[in-house]
């Protein structure tokens, strides 16, 4: 299956470590876009679905410079309510989190685990969706 995957994240790290991860997966072809904070994420969610090429998983970290994750997923479920958004971030069991969650984000991938581990729930997200 090939799936589109936006990745929200203010650290460059992060988007160069999924994207070799979601390489070594045999199977499975991902299209990855990145943005660097939340603005930027809105903005290419919008732009990706007006081309055509809306994401299949949005994975959205919560703290970032200009605009943060539960106000982008505000702001992306408000223009598509079916965005299938998860929160990718340290920050789990928090007040943040819950925030994110209440403003519809569909769940949480810890950062903080195994990387192989996040790109097989990441396929097992887009399979059942």
């Amino acid at each position: 299956m090939e799936y589109n995957i936006l990745l929200v994240d203010d650290e460059a790290d992060i988007h160069e470590l999924m994207s070799l991860f979601l390489e070594m997966d045999e199977g499975h072809t991902f299209t990855m876009d990145s943005a660097e904070d939340g603005k930027a994420g809105v903005e290419l969610y919008s732009r990706l679905s007006k081309e055509g090429r809306k994401p299949d998983i949005v994975l959205m970290d919560l703290r970032m410079p200009v605009m943060d994750g539960v106000e982008a997923t505000g702001h992306i479920l408000e223009s598509d309510p079916g965005a299938n958004i998860y929160l990718f971030t340290a920050y789990t069991k928090t007040e943040v989190e819950k925030d994110a969650l209440e403003a519809g984000a569909k769940g949480t991938l810890n950062k903080s685990t195994d990387w192989n581990r996040t790109v097989g729930t990441i396929v097992d997200i887009l399979e059942s969706s």
